[in-house]
């Protein structure tokens, strides 16, 4: 139980879906698209439940607009099957996208969450020990995002998606807006399309 201005304000036990930020990005964008004229109105239900529950990217990312994966939608009813080369070779890609996130996640970011872990906890505290420790706990924080939205966009891809890339080299930028546009792209820019704009 909370308090509020001396208010006991009981707390909500709701279950909620994994990736509940991702489902109200997008189904935010798609009202705000609709409303500003920018797309129009998709007028077949199961196409718009398609984009809005749309899983390979939900729990980490990328946040996909529904004028990037609109068209995709209506390609993938028209077209029905695909050839079967053009079919293997897309999933393919998407494996091999899925792979190198995989390899992201459990080979370098968790072993970087290890190596920055020990070194936290070292006996013999040092400004250099404490400052390879914060290079591998960000280097493990980008390694994590940047691995999952990789499995993202490969899970997405094996499906016959192709999400826009999440992150471009954030750690070369030359400053700190240069960096926040490098990193999580979608979700800077969909700040700056639906919030601050």
């Amino acid at each position: 139980i909370g308090s509020l201005a001396g208010a006991d304000i009981p707390l909500l036990k709701l279950a909620l879906p994994i990736g509940i930020s991702f489902y109200t990005f997008q189904a935010l964008s798609y009202v705000v698209d609709v409303y500003r004229g920018d797309t129009p109105a998709q007028k077949n239900w199961i196409n718009l439940a398609a984009y809005i529950v749309l899983f390979p990217q939900l729990i980490a990312g990328p946040i996909v607009r529904y004028s990037d994966v609109a068209d995709q939608i209506e390609e993938r009813k028209k077209m029905g099957r695909m050839n079967r080369d053009t079919f293997f070779a897309q999933f393919g890609i998407g494996v091999e996208r899925f792979a190198m996130g995989v390899g992201k996640k459990v080979i370098i970011a968790n072993a970087l969450g290890e190596l920055a872990k020990t070194l936290y906890a070292s006996q013999e505290p040092s400004v250099v020990l404490y400052w390879v420790a914060m290079a591998a706990f960000a280097l493990q924080i980008y390694f994590d995002f940047s691995g999952y939205s990789d499995m993202a966009i490969g899970m997405g891809r094996m499906l016959g998606f192709r999400f826009l890339e999440n992150f471009n080299y954030p750690f070369i930028s030359k400053s700190i807006t240069e960096f926040w546009r490098r990193w999580q792209m979608s979700l800077g820019t969909w700040f700056r399309d639906y919030v601050y704009i």
